[in-house]
C-alpha cells in the first residue's frame, strides 16, 4: 500500500487583499494582550484582531441605537 504524500505548500503564501494597521501598547498593556492571547490558545495578532472587530460590531450597533 502506497502512502499518501502530504499536500505541498507554497513557501510564501499569497498576499490577501487585507489593510494593515499598527497598534502601539504600552508594556502594561502588552502583558496584558499576551495574557489573554496565550489562554485563549491566540497569537496576539488574532486575538487584537477579533477584539476590535467585535468593538467595532458594538459601536455599530450603538449608532443605530442613537
Amino acid at each position: 500500500m502506497a502512502k499518501k504524500r502530504a499536500k505541498k505548500m507554497p513557501a510564501v503564501q499569497e498576499e490577501k487583499d487585507v489593510k494593515r494597521v499598527r497598534l502601539d501598547l504600552s508594556p502594561a498593556d502588552y502583558s496584558r494582550l499576551e495574557r489573554c492571547a496565550r489562554e485563549r490558545g491566540l497569537s496576539k495578532s488574532s486575538y487584537s484582531r477579533q477584539a476590535v472587530l467585535e468593538q467595532i460590531r458594538v459601536d455599530e450597533g450603538r449608532k443605530g441605537a442613537i
